[in-house]
């Protein structure tokens, strides 16, 4: 299945999916909580680039990471041309995966190997469910960065993006216990519990 055909696929129907190696295949539902942060999430960005050139996208915007696959994150900061009818990112600067217990370690390896080979995207954000715990990769010349951030306290910048996002905000309404974080982060993988899977933590980490 092409990418055009996908998108034409998506429109006629109710479930969400994704397009994997040219295949169509459905997405899982997520929890309330899960919602919860995507939705504080987006609701930051948006106050924050209203009326600028980098626009945040909710779920339904797809993100083209490799020939015959096309991701949905979360949250999109997409800095390229708008196109009110298009389906797809133009220019995804700012990707971001709340993770789910049965879809994290996923998130953090596989999903995020294949954002590294888009050469629009600089920062890939993943958001830590349980607790107040999110792993920054940014590009870095030719190469990647990473920043872990494990506080309420806690401000990620995005530069290029011309926006901030506080923890607080992130988990804004939802209980969290921060003192816990630091005695349950992956010195591997960064997040809490581990997202290691049997392929071992992401390259570079």
């Amino acid at each position: 299945m092409t990418e055009d055909e996908f998108f034409e696929f998506v429109q006629t129907r109710d479930e969400k999916w994704e397009l994997i190696d040219g295949e169509p295949m459905m997405m899982a539902g997520a929890t309330q909580r899960h919602q919860d942060i995507a939705a504080n999430t987006l609701t930051s960005l948006h106050t924050q680039l209203r009326g600028k050139k980098c626009r945040p996208t909710a779920a339904d915007t797809g993100v083209p990471t490799s020939n015959g696959t096309i991701r949905y994150p979360d949250v999109v900061v997409d800095c390229g041309k708008r196109d009110d009818q298009a389906m797809r990112a133009t220019a995804p600067t700012l990707v971001i995966e709340v993770l789910s217990p049965s879809t994290r370690g996923f998130d953090s390896h596989k999903k995020v190997i294949e954002y590294k080979s888009h050469p629009d995207i600089k920062y890939i954000l993943l958001i830590d469910t349980n607790n107040a715990c999110s792993l920054l990769h940014f590009r870095d010349g030719e190469g990647w960065g990473e920043v872990m951030y494990d506080s309420l306290d806690d401000v990620i910048e995005f530069p290029e993006v011309g926006a901030t996002l506080a923890l607080s905000d992130i988990y804004f309404g939802l209980e969290m216990k921060p003192k816990l974080v630091r005695e349950r982060v992956c010195s591997k993988c960064g997040m809490t519990p581990c997202a290691c899977d049997e392929s071992g933590p992401i390259p570079g980490m």
